[in-house]
């Protein structure tokens, strides 16, 4: 397997992922840049709820779209009509329970995290407006799942682009109050998202109803049954479990970081944008070894996964290196970006120091996940991150911030379970049971053939 064919796969994915994750980090820099430190860390507190939320929305997308998607594949009109209807009604009776939900708990849930009250005041009213955009969210979710289904990647970057522009321009308007608009302030930044989400939402529909011919079907009325959704529960297990290992991962992490106050919060928002960013390049190659893992076993190649393996960390390592240096010895650089705060930069300058140290780890971990997905064992990332999380980030945390650590307790905590991580992930790949399983599938295939 040639780097410029691992680079042909990723690098599309990279470029997707860098423009979702330039939309989520502006309205950050606007944040902390016109409202300040307080501000910023009153989005952090929220941070891990949204994503919850979020991990609902994007699984129960994904159970509505994929019968959906398969009976429109398959032309079949009447079968999709009745799934559009369950989907329909579906969708309805979950945006009312979780935005009535939501909306009510708002200050219950921050105030669960141990949130300081300075920041719940601000954060409140933030994530109240969040809340009742829910079913913006469920649709953006519907949006972009028909787009990957229908393999149209102009179309989701598209939709991207959309909302890239529209927080450039509209959150400093309803932070500032600038001409005919109202002065929100923090408040603004959850409203002017909304909006753009649902700019980014019409024009995506236009586009499908133009290109792909009746795959946007009317519903014709209610329908419910529990049979028929359930069996495609599974599809929205993937999504739903890898959003919500990131919230639960980002909140046991706040837990720890509240007691020392709103400026340490806005730091962990801050760097943990920037820890995303030093990780889309590996997950990009993760994505591209594990459709090159899989087209290799159908091909009985086995022996060439581990020179599939050293190719990924030859791609891989240049551009995580240069992450991981940058981040260590340029970190006041990076926050700077964000946040002017002299006491908030120092905090984190030493995040920096610590944690991008475990940025070279992930060109290893990726790498080996790439694999393990590719041989269809998915499953033990899940269950190593939790454990990871579980058995070392939150018990180091809570160790080493008593132990006199400080602040820089939990971030030493954060390298411990990336270095926990990376172990595990290589360890299954150099020694795992999924070796067997696929040397006997090789030679029994080879035995048929000869």
């Amino acid at each position: 397997m040639s780097k410029r064919l691992i680079m042909q796969i990723a690098l599309p994915v990279f470029i997707e992922s860098a423009l979702m994750m330039a939309d989520s980090i502006i309205h950050v820099i606007w944040v902390g840049h016109l409202l300040g430190g307080l501000a910023v860390a009153a989005i952090g507190a929220c941070f891990p709820i949204i994503l919850a939320f979020a991990a609902i929305a994007g699984g129960a997308a994904r159970v509505a779209t994929t019968p959906i998607l398969q009976h429109f594949q398959a032309k079949n009109k009447e079968k999709m009509q009745t799934y559009v209807n369950l989907s329909w009604s579906f969708g309805v009776c979950l945006v009312v329970i979780m935005t009535a939900g939501g909306y009510f708990s708002s200050r219950s849930l921050l105030a669960l995290f141990g949130t300081p009250e300075s920041v719940i005041g601000l954060a409140g009213g933030y994530l109240r407006i969040m809340m009742l955009g829910f079913a913006v969210m469920y649709l953006s979710f519907l949006t972009v799942s028909m787009l990957r289904a229908v393999g149209n990647v102009v179309a989701r970057m598209l939709f991207v682009a959309v909302s890239i522009v529209g927080n450039l321009v509209l959150v400093p308007l309803f932070i500032e109050g600038t001409g005919p608009f109202p002065k929100w302030g923090l408040n603004g930044v959850a409203i002017a998202a909304l909006i753009v989400s649902v700019v980014a939402i019409i024009v995506s529909l236009w586009y499908i109803r133009r290109r792909v011919k009746g795959l946007l079907t009317r519903p014709t009325g209610w329908q419910f049954n529990g049979k028929l959704m359930a069996a495609f529960l599974p599809a929205g297990m993937p999504v739903f479990m890898q959003q919500l290992m990131l919230a639960l991962g980002y909140a046991c992490i706040l837990f720890f970081v509240n007691p020392f106050g709103s400026d340490a919060i806005a730091v962990f928002y801050v760097t943990s944008r920037i820890d995303s960013i030093a990780a889309m390049p590996s997950i990009a190659v993760m994505i591209a070894i594990s459709v090159l893992t899989g087209k290799t076993l159908q091909a009985g190649r086995f022996s060439e996964i581990p020179n599939l393996f050293r190719r990924g960390l030859i791609v891989n390592l240049p551009v995580v290196l240069l992450i991981s240096l940058l981040c260590f010895f340029a970190p006041h650089f990076i926050m700077e970006l964000f946040i002017n705060d002299p006491n908030i930069v120092s905090i984190g300058i030493g995040y920096f120091r610590i944690v991008s140290l475990g940025y070279m780890l992930f060109s290893v971990l990726y790498v080996c996940n790439g694999i393990i997905t590719g041989v269809g064992k998915s499953g033990i990332i899940t269950l190593f991150s939790l454990a990871s999380l579980v058995v070392v980030r939150v018990p180091a945390a809570a160790f080493l911030t008593q132990a006199g650590f400080k602040v820089n307790g939990v971030w030493l905590a954060i390298l411990a379970s990336f270095v926990a991580l990376a172990a595990c992930s290589l360890f299954y790949y150099l020694f795992g049971s999924w070796k067997k399983g696929w040397k006997m599938t090789v030679m029994e295939s080879s035995g048929m053939k000869s």
